[in-house]
Order: C-alpha cells, then sequence, then structure tokens
C-alpha cells in the first residue's frame, strides 16, 4: 500500500499498517477518486481527478489500466486545467489525452449514462 505522507493520519495509513506483509510483490494500492455505478446497465465509472500540475504515477496508472481492462468498466483521467479546460483521458483507448471544455466533459458523461 502506499502511505499518504501529506495526511499521517489518513485512513488508508491506518490500514497500511494492518495490512502490511499481505499480498503479492510487484502489487499496488491506489485510490479512485470517483466511481458511477448504473445498475440497469451493470457498469462503472471510474474517474482519476488530478489538479493542474499533479503527476499520475507509474503504479496508479498500471493499476487504472488493468481496471479498465475488465467487462464494464470505463476509466477516465482527469486534470483540472483551469479557465474552464479540463485534460481528458480513456484509460484502455489507446489515445492520448486532450484538452476539452467543461461543458464537453458534462457531455461525454451524459453519453456515458445513456449508452
Amino acid at each position: 500500500m502506499t502511505q499518504r505522507r501529506n495526511n499521517r493520519d489518513a485512513i488508508s495509513n491506518y490500514f497500511d499498517k494492518i495490512e502490511k506483509g499481505i499480498g503479492k510483490r510487484g502489487s499496488s494500492f491506489t485510490d479512485v477518486d470517483g466511481m458511477s455505478h448504473d445498475r440497469d446497465g451493470h457498469k462503472f465509472l471510474f474517474r482519476e481527478f488530478k489538479e493542474n500540475g499533479e503527476l499520475l504515477d507509474a503504479h496508479q496508472r498500471e493499476a487504472l489500466s488493468a481496471l479498465a481492462r475488465l467487462p464494464n468498466c470505463t476509466v477516465w483521467f482527469l486534470r483540472k486545467r483551469g479557465g474552464g479546460f479540463i485534460e481528458f483521458g480513456v484509460f484502455g483507448s489507446g489515445k492520448l489525452a486532450e484538452i476539452i471544455t467543461e461543458e464537453e466533459y458534462r457531455s461525454r458523461l451524459r453519453v456515458w449514462w445513456q449508452q
């Protein structure tokens, strides 16, 4: 698991101590910032949010890419750019992230719900 340095009392640090030594070497722990579940469509949308300049580390990228390969799971990467713009990427799409407007993001979210 990953220790949260910016908040030593974080709940993930508590469980990190309890889980120490359990699991497979080379595996990683990460969080996902947002999850939506469409129970009618039996699908999930996971979203990873980053502030402008905040990096996505290799272990988190690997875990989110693996999640995106699961059936009925979509994983988006979203970075706040400021000025009404968002960096938008879809894990597993093979495409580079693109810069879109907040309204375009809302449109893509609507489309996900309607599919």
